[in-house]
């Protein structure tokens, strides 16, 4: 069963909130990752260009070419998960009456997608006004158009900036809830899973941010990495207490996240890999430049694993014999 047929069977019976087991795999595994990197570099984009600093400016611009591709990314993860992708648009406009929307507020499905395709509209405009400022793109209607909205009150560009945010962190949280909405225990009780992927989602964008500006000549010692590097340990903390709670209210019903082979791969690529060995390489003395090096590129690459391993087994474990581990 698709994530979007999960969805229509909640919609369908609002009262119980409560579907049949789905079958996810992973395109569910690899949109719920992606989401949270898409929803994170907006995010993380929209407030360094808030701020102002214009030493940010190169991570300003990379936050916004990333977060447009990898929400279009979603969007094909999700029509191709759909299981019959032509009907996907049924989703955004009426088919008896096109081209009135479909909004159903009650229905998981609706609201999803019109959180993705919101989202995606910010992210394509700050992802062409990118291209006009780098010089990519020329074509006057959009270099007027780039320049009137450069040119609007401080106020327009803050509200503009917190609009995008908020539905992309919608996103990146709603991937989380989603799961509670299964009759599977251990996702039906993780009621804190939406704020432990939006705290990951952060970490993981923070760092992924931080590994492409050292590849592209920043040092650990660059101002831009430093903050990025701080926030992220921050996201790191949070991610810790957010899933330590989850952990002690679901008691024995996390069993199968946290025993047997997907145990090992939580505690050894989740919590060690992921979350400790980070902040290890974060807070570590500094022996020289080029171990300093090292360690701020081990601990960002670190945390896009643990963040990829903790999309897997919480889709995978509670599956697991019944959806086999290769089942897309």
């Amino acid at each position: 069963m698709s994530a979007t047929t999960l969805l229509l069977q909640i919609a369908a019976n609002p009262q119980s909130g409560v579907a049949l087991p789905p079958h996810w795999g992973w395109w569910v595994i690899l949109y719920f990752f992606f989401g949270g990197l898409a929803a994170g570099s907006y995010f993380i984009a929209t407030m360094l260009e808030l701020v102002g600093d214009p030493r940010d400016d190169d991570a300003v611009r990379l936050g916004y070419l990333l977060a447009f591709p990898l929400v279009v990314l979603c969007g094909l993860l999700l029509v191709v998960d759909l299981g019959v992708p032509l009907r996907f648009w049924h989703m955004l406009v009426q088919s008896e009456r096109p081209p009135l929307p479909m909004f159903k507020s009650w229905s998981p499905i609706s609201v999803g997608s019109w959180v993705l395709f919101i989202f995606a509209f910010f992210a394509f405009v700050s992802f062409v006004g990118v291209l006009v400022q780098e010089g990519r793109l020329r074509w006057r209607p959009l270099v007027a158009a780039d320049r009137w909205a450069r040119s609007r009150p401080r106020p327009f560009a803050l509200l503009w900036g917190i609009l995008g945010a908020f539905f992309g962190f919608f996103l990146a949280g709603y991937t989380g809830v989603l799961v509670t909405g299964t009759s599977i225990p251990f996702w039906h009780n993780a009621r804190l899973m939406g704020a432990l992927f939006l705290a990951s989602a952060a970490s993981t964008s923070y760092a992924l941010l931080i590994l492409l500006l050292m590849r592209r000549g920043r040092t650990h010692a660059d101002s831009t990495v430093e903050k990025l590097a701080r926030a992220d340990r921050l996201a790191i903390v949070l991610e810790i207490v957010v899933l330590a709670i989850m952990l002690v209210l679901l008691g024995g019903v996390a069993r199968p996240m946290i025993a047997g082979g997907f145990g090992v791969v939580f505690w050894l690529g989740v919590v060690i890999v992921g979350l400790l060995l980070p902040l290890a390489f974060h807070w570590s003395g500094r022996v020289g430049p080029a171990s300093a090096e090292r360690r701020a590129t081990l601990a960002a690459a670190c945390v896009l694993v643990g963040g990829f391993l903790l999309r897997f087994v919480v889709v995978m474990s509670p599956q697991w014999p019944g959806v086999p581990l290769w089942y897309l």
